[in-house]
C-alpha cells in the first residue's frame, strides 16, 4: 500500500515534488529553501518533464530562449539535454553542508511510472537518493482556490466575477478533466516507478502542523526546525459563498476520486479532513 513513510534518509537528496496544485507546495518549497542545509536552486518549478512528456503542458518549451532571460535559457538547456538537470542538482549538493535540493512542480502529478523510475535512476547514478512528496487537498476546496488564484492574478477577485467564473469552470471541468486533478493515477504512477520508501504521501489539511512537518523532515533525512505556520502563501480569500447547486456539482463529479483515494490510502482517513468533498459528494 502507498502511504506515508517515515524513513531516516542518510544521503544526499533530491526532493521531486509531484503536487498537488494548490496543495501547500509552495509554502513547503519556502520553508525548506530557508535551510541552511538545502539548496533549491534558481527556481520552485523547473517544468522540464512535463515539458517533455506531457503535451498538455507543451506551452512549458522556450520556443526562442536567450541568454539575456537566463532563467529560461537554462530550463531550454534543461530540456534539450535532461542529462544537464540532473548534473545540475547534484552539484548542488556537492558543498558537504548541503543534504537536500529540488524540483517542486505540479504538474508531474501527470507523469508516468516509468518517468519517476528514470528521474531515480539517473540521480542513483550521481549518487543521489529521490524522493517523492505528493500532497493532497480535498479536491472541492482544491479546485476552488485555483479558480480563485487565477482571477486574482487577473485582478477581478470580486463577489460578481468569482461566482460567474467558478460556474463556467465547473462546467468545463465535467468535460475535461486535468491530469493535476487526478490524485488515483498520481498515486498509482508513484507506486509503479519508485519504492514505497521513496514515496511521501500527505494532506494539505494536516501539513501545517509541526507533528506533518516533523515527518517530513524525518522522511527527507534532515533535522527538524520549528516551521512558520503563521502564513499561507498563495493564498486566495472567497469574496463570498459558494452556490450550493455548484457544490453539489463539484461534490457529485470528485465523489468516485475520494472514494478511490480512499482505497489507496486508508491511513490518511481523507473522510475526516475533506470535509467538502465528502458533504457535497453525498448530496
Amino acid at each position: 500500500m502507498l502511504c506515508q513513510q517515515n524513513v531516516l534518509a542518510s544521503e544526499a537528496t533530491f526532493l521531486l515534488g509531484v503536487g498537488a496544485q494548490k496543495a501547500g507546495t509552495s509554502w513547503l518549497h519556502d520553508q525548506l529553501q530557508r535551510r541552511g542545509d538545502a539548496d533549491f536552486g534558481f527556481l520552485k518549478e523547473y517544468h522540464v518533464f512535463d515539458a517533455l512528456e506531457l503535451e498538455r503542458f507543451a506551452c512549458f518549451r522556450p520556443e526562442h530562449p536567450t541568454p539575456l532571460k537566463w532563467r529560461t535559457w537554462r530550463r531550454a538547456r534543461f530540456i534539450e539535454r535532461p542529462e544537464r538537470y540532473f548534473d545540475y542538482f547534484a552539484s548542488l549538493l556537492k558543498p558537504p553542508q548541503i543534504r537536500l535540493t529540488g524540483d517542486i512542480t505540479p504538474s508531474y502529478a501527470g507523469l508516468k511510472a516509468e518517468s519517476y523510475q528514470r528521474i531515480q535512476h539517473a540521480f542513483a547514478q550521481r549518487g543521489v537518493q529521490t524522493r517523492a512528496v505528493f500532497i493532497m487537498r480535498d479536491p472541492v476546496e482544491r479546485f476552488l482556490s485555483q479558480q480563485r488564484m487565477q482571477l486574482r492574478k487577473r485582478g477581478l477577485l470580486t463577489p460578481a466575477h468569482e461566482i460567474e467564473h467558478l460556474d463556467k469552470a465547473s462546467i468545463k471541468l465535467l468535460k475535461r478533466e486535468s491530469p493535476r486533478n487526478d490524485y488515483p493515477a498520481t498515486l498509482d504512477a508513484l507506486r509503479g516507478g519508485l519504492a514505497e520508501s521513496e514515496v511521501f504521501i500527505g494532506l494539505y489539511e494536516t501539513l501545517f502542523t509541526p507533528a506533518a512537518h516533523q515527518d517530513l523532515c524525518r522522511y527527507l533525512g534532515i533535522p527538524e526546525e520549528i516551521p512558520d505556520l503563521s502564513h499561507r502563501i498563495n493564498a486566495s480569500q472567497a469574496t463570498t459563498s459558494v452556490p450550493p447547486e455548484l457544490l453539489q456539482r463539484l461534490g457529485r463529479h470528485f465523489a468516485p476520486l475520494v472514494t478511490a483515494v480512499q482505497e489507496r490510502c486508508p491511513d490518511l482517513a481523507v473522510e475526516q479532513h475533506w470535509a467538502t468533498a465528502m458533504t457535497w459528494g453525498e448530496a
